[in-house]
């Protein structure tokens, strides 16, 4: 108990003597920082008065030049539009000796027959009565059905008015299917071609009147085979004992 005494009395012993410390400790000096912002503050004032007189004199130097630049700009315009009148009107003449002195492009027709598998495309054009089949000659067909079959329509249009298959040069590409086929779409080529070239009502009346397969391609096909048959309608023979 007595040690407990000697101990809150060292204590408050030592207490006292901090709190006298502190009592005569001098007091610390105020600081000149607020001073330096008001400084700051009071010179910073003729800044933004510096800056608005410096945009204020860029507004008057750049109100001139904008007036400048607007005043020549319809003298330029016109300048430039009196040039293309003069230079329109120099080329005029040029341009009309050019095109009166050019040839006339070629008149050509394109047509296209099928039959079967058999695809034919023909271009009748200007020239001298020349029929070719896959660059040769019609001529070279041996077989002389065929080559009656081909001549047809050539042979019709004669008889219509003559001339009128000498002053054409008909050039037919033929692939696919068999001989025949391929003979009949270069026919039906010959006549469609004729009648779109010289847009004859009347040829084309006559055509149809002859043979329409001439300008109707023929839409039949081979009917595909079925299964438990050997063909399209075919079965298998059975026994029935």
């Amino acid at each position: 108990m007595v040690i407990l005494m000697v101990a809150k009395e060292v204590k408050k012993a030592i207490e006292k003597k901090v709190k006298e410390v502190k009592k005569e400790a001098p007091k610390p000096e105020k600081k000149e920082a607020p001073k330096k912002e008001v400084k700051a503050k009071v010179e910073a004032k003729p800044k933004v008065e510096a800056k608005k007189e410096v945009k204020a004199k860029a507004e008057k130097k750049i109100e001139p030049k904008v007036e400048a630049k607007k005043e020549p700009a319809p003298i330029k315009a016109k300048e430039k539009q009196d040039k293309v009148a003069d230079k329109v009107t120099s080329k005029a003449p040029a341009k009309t000796s050019k095109s009166a002195g050019k040839k006339g492009k070629k008149k050509y027709v394109l047509v296209k027959a099928k039959r079967k598998t058999a695809i034919a495309t023909a271009r009748i054009s200007d020239g001298k009565g020349r029929v070719t089949i896959n660059k040769k000659p019609i001529a070279v067909i041996d077989n002389k059905h065929l080559y009656n079959l081909v001549r047809e329509p050539l042979m019709l249009t004669d008889n219509f008015k003559n001339g009128l298959v000498n002053g054409v040069d008909i050039e037919i590409a033929v692939k696919g299917g068999g001989f025949m086929s391929q003979i009949i779409t270069s026919r039906g080529c010959i006549a469609k071609g004729l009648v779109e070239y010289y847009k004859d009502d009347k040829l084309k009346e006559m055509f149809m009147k002859y043979d329409k397969s001439l300008l109707v391609d023929d839409a039949r096909r081979k009917e595909s085979k079925k299964q438990l048959g050997r063909g399209a309608r075919a079965k298998k023979q059975r026994s029935k004992r």
